[in-house]
């Protein structure tokens, strides 16, 4: 199994109850598992309470648009989406959304 380095901004985290940075195992071929982002969206649904209100919307399996997602420093919308597969090693950046003038 792989890991990706998961960056969160540090009042996002708090507020959702996570730690600013953390290593998420990926699901590995071996467990037939899928290793896209939206799958690591969906299990950290699961684990932390307002991920969803945040982040994913685990109802419509879409992103809630108050965060940006960068994998690799690249903006996930850039490539294929949610879909885009996780390799061992990757970063995922969750950057709240700042609005306002």
């Amino acid at each position: 199994m792989g890991k990706v380095r998961l960056e969160v901004m540090p009042w996002l985290g708090e507020t959702m109850g996570m730690a600013a940075a953390s290593e998420e195992v990926i699901p590995g071929p071996e467990t037939g598992g899928d290793k896209s982002v939206r799958s690591l969206l969906d299990k950290l649904c699961t684990r932390y309470q307002l991920f969803d209100q945040f982040v994913f919307d685990n109802n419509t399996r879409q992103l809630t648009g108050k965060v940006v997602i960068f994998l690799n420093g690249r903006e996930l919308e850039l490539g294929e989406g949610l879909e885009t597969k996780l390799a061992d090693g990757d970063t995922l950046t969750l950057v709240p959304l700042i609005v306002g003038g």
